[in-house]
């Protein structure tokens, strides 16, 4: 029994040889196959894991861009024609109707030709100009006479205030009085008048004007 069990001891040690053998020949037939799936095995899952979910990622980011682009050259289209509507309208107006709009809030600030517009209004009024002085305030300046609503604050933050304190003398009457106040009123500049202080002794007036400039 003790040389049976030696027997059979023997033989799976044989068989186990038989097998290693086997696998060792299987191993060295078929290495490179093996490696190549290996390496498959492990580039497939580092594609799936790793490499896909950053291209999708890339794809969706490059599908947004793309859309925002679109959506912002539309909307530059759509300003673009606006624009161009716009200037083919001002060509047609008459340069006339241009220069009345241009002198209510002119575009460059010239305090001589203020000046000289002034003192025009005056003598055209028979009235003597004592003094006049300017200063200038950023955006529409009126003390509050008038509410601004918010769409006009756009309007009134492209505007420039210059703020006259004119005296005159002269003033003989109530109908002088008035005859100046309507050439203010109808003066082809845009002019408001915030106060007026009136010395009827002294045939004197001071005023205090706000006139505008537009920055653009």
């Amino acid at each position: 029994m003790a040389r049976k069990n030696s027997e059979e001891i023997e033989e799976d040690i044989e068989e186990k040889k038989i097998r290693t053998k086997q696998f060792n020949i299987f191993l060295s037939d078929y290495f490179n196959w093996i490696v190549a799936g290996i390496v498959a095995v492990v580039f497939l899952f580092g594609f799936f894991a790793l490499l896909l979910p950053k291209y999708e990622q890339a794809v969706n980011y490059i599908r947004i861009v793309n859309q925002q682009q679109v959506s912002d050259t539309s909307a530059k289209l759509d300003e673009l024609n606006k624009t161009e509507q716009l200037i083919a309208a001002y060509k047609n107006i008459d340069k006339k109707y241009v220069d009345k709009v241009n002198a209510i809030a002119p575009a460059v600030q010239n305090k001589e030709e203020l000046f000289s517009e002034l003192n025009y209004l005056v003598s055209v009024n028979q009235l003597f100009l004592q003094s006049v002085s300017l200063s200038v305030n950023d955006g529409y300046q009126d003390f509050g006479l008038l509410p601004i609503s918010p769409e006009q604050q756009k309007i009134a933050d492209s505007l420039q205030t210059v703020t006259v304190t004119l005296s005159v003398a002269g003033i003989k009457n109530y109908e002088t009085y008035k005859n100046f106040l309507t050439a203010l009123e109808n003066n082809l500049r845009l002019m408001d008048v915030l106060n007026i202080s009136f010395t009827p002794n002294a045939g004197s007036t001071s005023f205090t004007i706000n006139t505008y400039y537009s920055k653009y």
